[in-house]
C-alpha cells in the first residue's frame, strides 16, 4: 500500500510539472503459467503448464535517460491443467483445464541502457493481484467409471480460497523510440507468487503457488508530445 501511494504521488507530481517525462500506453501478450505444488499424496496425477493472455496499461515516469518508475494495471490469465498419468491415462483421459483470471498491479523500477533510439531495459519489482474468476473444463468419471465432459464456472469458497496474490517480478526487454511521441517495446517477464492460492484451512495442507512467464509487446505515448501536437 505504501509503494502504491508513493507511485500515485509521483504521477500526480509529474502531471503538474515535468509532463515530458510522463508516459502512458497499452500492452498485450501471452502468459504461460505453472502451478507449483506437490502431488506426492495423489499418485498417477500431474499438473501441467498452460497458456493464456495478458493486457495492461503501463504508466511510466522517467527521471532521466536510464531510470524510471513504472506501474501497469493489467488483466492476466494464470492457467494450468491437471491430468491422470501412467496406467490411469486411458482414453478418454480424465483431465481438467483451469482458467484463472486476475486483476494485477505490477510496481517496478525501469533501468535502461543503450543508444538514443534502441535501448535495452530491466524491470525488477513487486506485484499484487486479485483472483477475479475461474473456469474449469475437462473430462471426469461418474460412479460407474464412465467418462463425461463438463464446462463450468468455479465457485469460490471464502473459507478455503485465497483470492489475494502478491510476489516478486523481473522483466527484460528492448524498446525502440520511434519519435518524441511513440516508443515501442518487447519484453519478457517472470512473476513469482509468494502467496498460497489457499487459506490455512486444514492440517498439513499442500501449498499451491503460481509461477508465470509473460511475453508482451507495448506502445508508450509521451503525454507532453501528444498535448503539443494537439495545440499545433
Amino acid at each position: 500500500m505504501t509503494i502504491s501511494l508513493l507511485f500515485v504521488g509521483i504521477v500526480a507530481y509529474a502531471q503538474n510539472n515535468n509532463k515530458d517525462k510522463l508516459y502512458l500506453g497499452v500492452s498485450g501478450g501471452y502468459s504461460h503459467n505453472t502451478l507449483i505444488t506437490s502431488v506426492g499424496s495423489r499418485p498417477f496425477t500431474a499438473y501441467k503448464s498452460k497458456g493464456g493472455f495478458t493486457v495492461g496499461m503501463p504508466i511510466r515516469y522517467r527521471f532521466n535517460e536510464w531510470f524510471a518508475l513504472q506501474a501497469e494495471p493489467s488483466v492476466i490469465q494464470k492457467n494450468y491443467t491437471w491430468t491422470r498419468t501412467d496406467f490411469h491415462a486411458y482414453s478418454p483421459k480424465p483431465h481438467r483445464h483451469t482458467t484463472n483470471t486476475y486483476l494485477q498491479l505490477p510496481l517496478m523500477v525501469n533501468f535502461s541502457f543503450g543508444g538514443e533510439k534502441l535501448r535495452g531495459f530491466c524491470t525488477p519489482g513487486v506485484f499484487m493481484g486479485y483472483w477475479t474468476g475461474s473456469r474449469i473444463k475437462g473430462i471426469a468419471l461418474d460412479n460407474n467409471e464412465l467418462p463425461y465432459e463438463y464446462d463450468e464456472s468455479f465457485t469460490f469458497d471464502s473459507r478455503r480460497d485465497n483470492r489475494f496474490e502478491y510476489g516478486l517480478m523481473l522483466g527484460l526487454g528492448l524498446e525502440y523510440k520511434y519519435n518524441n511521441m511513440f516508443t515501442f517495446a518487447l519484453e519478457g517477464r517472470y512473476y513469482h507468487s509468494a502467496s498460497d492460492l489457499q487459506k490455512k484451512y486444514m492440517y498439513r495442507q499442500v501449498p499451491r503457488y503460481n509461477d508465470t512467464y509473460v511475453l508482451q509487446a507495448s506502445v508508450l505515448f509521451n503525454l507532453f508530445s501528444l498535448r503539443n501536437s494537439k495545440k499545433n
